[in-house]
């Protein structure tokens, strides 16, 4: 399977208008939570906000806080922002087990298949 280039940008694309989001409202939370109104410490929760929003579970709730508010956003929207990642892992993993059983399966009755040929001789 080939993925064209144009797809990969697109992807990459998404991401990072998503992280922007992401860094703005764990940003805007920060601020919210701390009552910062100094532009130089406003500067450096940014830069803190940076490493947090991509830290699990610890940046999506940051956001989620942020968004709802200092957004004024619907919780749901602020969840779908911030927790799609894990909704992809989860159904990565509920379909995945499915795939290996089935082939654990097929080789449990291949080699059962060998043993009655060997008795047979």
């Amino acid at each position: 399977m080939k993925i064209s280039f144009n797809w990969i940008l697109l992807t990459l694309g998404f991401y990072f208008v998503i992280s922007i989001f992401q860094i703005t409202a764990v940003t805007d939370s920060l601020l919210f939570i701390f009552n910062i109104n100094n532009t130089f410490l406003e500067g450096l929760t940014f830069i803190v906000s940076i490493f947090l929003t991509f830290t699990p579970l610890v940046g999506p709730v940051l956001g989620i806080l942020g968004a709802t508010l200092v957004w004024d956003w619907n919780i749901l929207f602020a969840v779908l922002l911030f927790f799609w990642p894990y909704f992809f892992l989860f159904l990565g993993m509920f379909f995945s087990p499915a795939k290996k059983t089935e082939k654990k399966k097929n080789e449990e009755q291949i080699v059962d298949a060998e043993i009655i040929d060997e008795e047979k001789f």
